[in-house]
């Protein structure tokens, strides 16, 4: 070990002699005394990422948060998919009901019309008549045969419980569907905080940077004085190339959350949205938790769906069970038939013309009857078992969503109050690092202070800005997500949600 850190420093005066980062050296009275130029590589960076900023402005659009949740309420395809399946619910109640209706069919015979049956014909003479002695007769018979068949189940003790099954399926697709619009909801205002987050961190980086560089100048013309070492000079220029990654990673993370939220609200591809408005925290929380704890519980969509769920699959296993009674039903059927016969037959004497011959006859039947499948080898019972073994589950889901949802009101709340916290002292934060990094600028320049207290004082810059924007953005968020917890729906977006039930609906 001390041998490898002998050689190491034993490099230190080759390194120091090598022309470091663009380095030059001129000659004072004989010596010769390094020189450094300004890096070319931060500039080109910095102009590279103001291209890739005017570019985002080009095809970007600009909302505010209730433009974007108008936006996404009435365009995603998201909320047009799951009103789908409310559709499919509701025609399949439909068609359960529909086992009540009376069927109706009919029937008929194979009709080919002019055929003809059993005909001979002779050789005609000149005139057109037979010839002497011959004779010639053609028939034809058609017939139509048309049977109605009426009948009607008027007594199915499973029809009942399977329309009540089907109904509160329906019923679970619904809260489904406020389920997904309350998800777009807060999916869209988490992404927006975001942004802004983003974006309020893009400038304040930018300021940093730009106070770096002009530190990096200040100490480059320093060290080619001879007021400062190389070593400050590097370490100021790791300090701007650290704060010009940072500037980066905001852009590329703006960008993903921009390309998120145009998701969300249905956008063009190809298109960004931007905030219109900077982040600045929202109004306070109006109620303690337990209230809204107790408001959550009653109102969340997603423990009526698995009640819902429940009540469905306890229907079923009523409706297979009550298949092992008797169904009563009525029937009535009607025939109709219509023979029609013409014959037609001609001799050398004379021509006798067609004859022709209807029959007609109409029947009938009116009866009740009745249907009793009182043993199947026990295959709906099974059946049935399952359906309540589904129930059991789903009452079980609902249980467990109600210490879900409990949990998600009390995670929410925490983050509402400790937000409020870390904002009050990340902003008590960036005060003091703004003035430490200017005092200890202005201490270095005077050569009081070394490098490391002002690359130190920097970073700390670049965290307090880190700090605050990330305590307003978990603040907001922390609001939104009591508005989702609790089953409530910020302002103007309920409308929005039932404009757009209204236009689906129509589709």
């Amino acid at each position: 070990m001390i041998k490898k850190w002998h050689g190491i420093f034993a490099m230190l005066p080759v390194l120091i002699a090598q022309p470091l980062c663009a380095q030059s050296v001129y000659q004072i009275e004989g010596f010769s005394a390094p020189q450094v130029r300004p890096q070319a590589l931060t500039g080109e960076l910095e102009a590279q990422l103001r291209e890739l900023q005017a570019e985002l402005d080009a095809r970007s659009k600009s909302f505010t948060l209730s433009q974007a949740l108008e936006m996404g309420l009435l365009n995603s395809p998201q909320l047009a998919a799951t009103y789908a399946e409310i559709q499919g619910q509701q025609w399949n109640l439909v068609a359960v009901r529909r086992q009540w209706y009376p069927t109706l069919s009919a029937s008929s015979e194979p009709f080919v019309p002019g055929r003809r049956f059993g005909s001979s014909t002779s050789t005609l003479r000149d005139d057109g008549l037979p010839a002497q002695g011959e004779s010639s007769s053609n028939s034809a018979i058609t017939a139509t045969n048309i049977g109605l068949t009426v009948g009607w189940t008027f007594f199915d003790p499973s029809r009942g419980s399977s329309i009540n099954a089907a109904s509160e399926n329906l019923k679970r697709q619904q809260l489904l569907f406020d389920v997904s619009a309350r998800n777009l909801v807060l999916e869209i205002q988490q992404v927006y905080y975001n942004l802004q987050e983003q974006r309020l961190l893009i400038e304040a980086y930018g300021d940093i940077l730009k106070a770096t560089t002009r530190q990096v100048q200040t100490t480059e013309a320093q060290f080619n004085n001879g007021l400062v070492n190389i070593a400050d000079v590097e370490q100021i220029r790791t300090q701007q190339f650290a704060t010009l990654s940072t500037l980066i990673t905001a852009y590329r993370q703006f960008i993903d959350a921009s390309s998120r939220l145009a998701q969300a609200i249905a956008m063009p591809p190809g298109t960004l949205v931007t905030p219109s408005d900077g982040l600045q925290a929202l109004g306070d929380w109006p109620e303690p938790l337990q209230p809204t704890i107790e408001q959550a519980l009653n109102l969340r969509e997603e423990i009526k769906a698995s009640l819902a769920e429940a009540a469905s699959a306890r229907w079923s296993a009523t409706a297979l069970f009550n298949t092992y009674w008797p169904r009563f039903s009525l029937g009535a059927n009607g025939q109709y038939g219509n023979i029609n016969s013409d014959l037609t037959q001609s001799s050398q004497q004379q021509v006798n013309f067609t004859s022709n011959e209807l029959s007609t006859s109409l029947s009938g039947a009116f009866g009740l009857g009745f249907t009793w499948q009182f043993f199947d080898g026990g295959i709906n019972a099974a059946q049935a078992e399952v359906q309540k073994a589904l129930g059991r589950r789903a009452s079980d889901q609902a249980a467990l969503d109600r210490l879900i949802v409990t949990r998600e009101v009390e995670q929410a709340y925490t983050a509402y109050k400790t937000s409020q916290l870390a904002m009050k002292s990340s902003e008590a934060q960036v005060t003091s690092a703004r003035a430490a990094a200017a005092a200890v600028r202005a201490r270095f320049d005077v050569g009081v202070s070394d490098m490391s207290s002002l690359v130190v004082a920097l970073n700390q810059a670049i965290n307090a800005a880190s700090n605050y924007a990330s305590s307003v953005r978990d603040y907001n968020g922390s609001i939104a997500a009591l508005f989702r917890s609790s089953a409530r729906w910020p302002a103007n977006t309920q409308p929005l949600l039932n404009q757009r039930v209204v236009t689906l609906r129509k589709q």
